[in-house]
């Protein structure tokens, strides 16, 4: 029998996605986005020098930090887990057959924290970090005390994330 190496490891990058919280996972995302923008920053040069530095420096502490959190993370559990598929497809089928949202509700649980301020916090976060790039792709040097309130802002929501995140713990 040949082992399906893709597969396996589409499980276990699943199965450890699944077991971070809503704000470990949002800061993900927003690592992602934020080390996008900065790849994108490199290609792309603005006359001022100034204005890149200040935005490099936003995007590169912000990256520090959601970077520091994921990789020191204990993603992993200790013990190794083996997935076991057909429990995932129970799992699949009890979703479908939930009568109403209530029961939906209370087979997801998303009481880790509080749902809508780590959604506000990454609203928040998406909102600065876009605004931050914006007024570097289009040389807004007038616009470095608004650069300040971004970065005061994204800085904020990250931290409020970081303090929401955590790894689940199998039941």
């Amino acid at each position: 029998m040949k082992c399906n190496r893709k597969g396996v490891l589409r499980a276990e990058i699943s199965h450890d996605w699944n077991n971070l919280n809503l704000a470990a996972q949002i800061l993900v995302c927003i690592g992602g986005i934020i080390f996008a923008s900065t790849v994108f920053m490199v290609f792309y040069k603005t006359k001022d020098d100034t204005l890149y530095k200040v935005i490099e420096v936003v995007f590169r502490s912000s990256l520090a930090s959601i970077f520091g959190f994921v990789l020191s993370s204990n993603i992993k559990n200790t013990n190794p887990q083996i997935i076991n598929k057909s429990k995932n497809e129970d799992d699949e089928r009890s979703i479908t057959e939930v009568e109403n949202e209530d029961d939906c509700i209370k087979y997801v649980n998303y009481k880790e924290g509080n749902s809508i301020q780590i959604v506000i916090a990454f609203v928040i976060s998406i909102v600065c970090a876009l605004s931050i790039l914006a007024i570097y792709i289009y040389d807004l040097r007038q616009d470095l005390p608004s650069i300040t309130m971004f970065r005061d802002f994204m800085c904020s929501s990250i931290g409020f994330l970081l303090g929401e995140s955590k790894i689940k713990k199998d039941i």
